[in-house]
């Protein structure tokens, strides 16, 4: 007599997001009737000749975001290798993806899906495969079909492969039925989904992509890629796919970030009704106002950004944005002031008008771009442990890997390599400047050193950065919509309300942090200023 009991929980999620008691949910079906099989059979079963645990390769190999099942199939394979010991039947198999029938057949579009590298095993191969298992005398044994690499042979194969994997990762089975224009975050990419997506690029296109630039791709950006040629006859396929995509992808135009260190910190950006005061736009951590060119360009209302220039002191973001108010007030010196700030410079606009009330300074309107005191702390909160005393080294490495990997596709383990060993901050940018370089020709080695080390000055000065008093006034947040993983648990006004004691109003833009100041989004946030200008203004002053 056979039986055959059946029993698996699933609840995936990125390890950071998993609980403990995700792990115990998932771990107790697989665990505990294992276990308890185990007990009955050696108790009541002393003939046995066959116990067979089907395990997963998510266990063997690891699959992402499955970090609690694969825990919950190792517990089984250890009491396969305990039974193994004792001398009793025991065989735990880590089959990959089935075919033919179950998950895989209903949602990632049926038997010819590529998943993690892998086709799913049909049924057939698969009693085929038991068979050698039974009689072998290994505890845990694994079988799956590796997928053969994909590679762009000709226009149409290519990128039928390549989108169409992509599109089996989103569950959408009509590709056609996709607005190829819209980004790959838009079409409803999560973590889990990035993740695969990222490994089907770097395993089978060679495609190194940071998650921000996988979730700005469009179904025609990976056509693109599909569909790709090399450059030359000394140069690789993959290497001429992977620099036209990070070229494509790049979050920022390089030219554009790099801040002359001796050119002037306020610059007006456009002529507006010169009968209206001004609005001034602090920049993001980049330093440069590049990012405010086009709303500026839609705004009626004179525009200046600041930017980051040598003058600027970044020992704290009390200090750089009492020298940003000193700036402002050589342009206009009294209030009422109108003020925003872009991710970073949210943070900086924040202080400056809190720095304006305590100098008895009226501050009309402080708007937000996608950022909040909070906001730059969840940013820098992964540099923390190393922007402490002691640790320079590690922080100093940390955030110029983040610098570089903005404009190259440099694997972060080489820039960890590269970089850490290095004697101080000075010989990192160096290296840093050489790496963007080599691969961004033309560009001036002075202007991009000074970008590097001030990223890093920048970054250090955020996470230290704490609201001392509540700002005594109105804020208004234009969030973006799509959101980025610093923004998981800020709430809808980014924690505001914990340092305002106005009324925050919250807009959500069309876009991500990177593009909702460009086309929809900048037509929105442009109107919102505009009518929140017209209306009767209610201006901020201490007490």
């Amino acid at each position: 007599m056979s039986h055959v009991i059946y029993y698996q929980v699933l609840k995936d999620g990125m390890l950071e997001n998993l609980t403990p008691q995700l792990f115990l949910d998932v771990n107790k079906p697989k665990n505990d009737g294992t276990v308890n099989l185990d007990i009955v059979t050696r108790k009541l079963c002393p003939d046995l000749k066959y116990f067979v645990a089907f395990s997963s390769v998510s266990c063997g190999r690891g699959n992402a975001g499955q970090s609690n099942y694969g825990y919950a199939n190792s517990a089984m394979e250890r009491v396969c290798e305990k039974r193994h010991y004792d001398g009793l039947p025991g065989l735990a198999v880590q089959w990959g993806a089935i075919g033919d029938v179950g998950v895989v057949l209903e949602t990632m579009g049926g038997n010819d899906a590529v998943i993690g590298g892998t086709l799913p095993q049909r049924i057939t191969s698969c009693m085929e495969v038991l068979d050698l298992f039974l009689c072998q005398q290994q505890p845990v044994m694994s079988s799956f079909v590796l997928a053969e690499r994909m590679v762009a042979k000709s226009e149409a194969g290519g990128q039928r492969d390549l989108v169409d994997a992509v599109a089996h990762i989103l569950g959408v089975r009509d590709v056609n039925s996709l607005n190829a224009d819209a980004s790959l975050a838009d079409l409803g990419l999560d973590s889990l989904m990035g993740v695969e997506v990222r490994q089907t690029l770097e395993r089978d296109y060679n495609i190194v992509m940071a998650m921000r630039g996988i979730r700005q791709l469009t179904i025609n950006k990976l056509r693109e890629l599909a569909n790709s040629k090399p450059g030359g006859p000394n140069e690789s396929h993959h290497a001429s796919v992977k620099r036209d995509v990070i070229r494509v992808l790049l979050e920022s135009d390089l030219t554009q970030l790099l801040v002359n260190p001796n050119g002037p910190t306020v610059t007006l950006l456009n002529k507006g009704q010169s009968q209206e005061r001004p609005l001034f736009l602090v920049h993001p951590i980049e330093g440069s106002i590049a990012a405010f060119k086009t709303l500026a360009s839609k705004l009626s209302v004179p525009c200046y950004g600041l930017q980051c220039t040598k003058a600027a002191p970044l020992d704290s973001i009390q200090s750089l944005a009492a020298y940003y108010v000193t700036c402002i007030k050589q342009v206009q010196p009294d209030g009422p002031y109108r003020i925003a700030g872009y991710s970073f410079g949210a943070c900086v606009a924040f202080e400056m008008c809190s720095q304006l009330q305590t100098q008895n300074q009226s501050v009309e309107y402080l708007f937000l771009f996608d950022g909040s005191h909070s906001y730059v702390a969840a940013y820098t909160q992964s540099y923390r442990a190393k922007l402490t005393p002691g640790k320079e080294s590690e922080a100093e490495t940390e955030a110029l890997c983040a610098f570089i990997q903005q404009f190259t596709g440099i694997e972060y383990n080489k820039l960890l390599e590269t970089l850490l060993p290095l004697s101080d901050l000075e010989a990192r940018v160096n290296v840093a400047v050489d790496l963007i370089t080599s691969s961004h020709k033309g560009i001036s080695r002075e202007l991009l050193h000074f970008a590097a080390t001030t990223f890093y000055y920048k970054l250090k000065a955020a996470d230290s950065y704490v609201p001392a008093t509540k700002y005594h006034g109105n804020v208004t947040l234009l969030r973006a919509k799509t959101s980025s993983d610093y923004e998981q648990n800020l709430g809808t006004d980014y924690k505001l309300s914990e340092v305002c004691d106005g009324k925050v109003s919250v807009h959500v833009i069309e876009g991500d942090h990177r593009t909702f100041l460009e086309g929809e989004g900048v037509e929105s946030i442009s109107s919102i200023i505009h009518s929140s200008l017209v209306e009767p203004r209610v201006t901020a002053r201490e007490g």
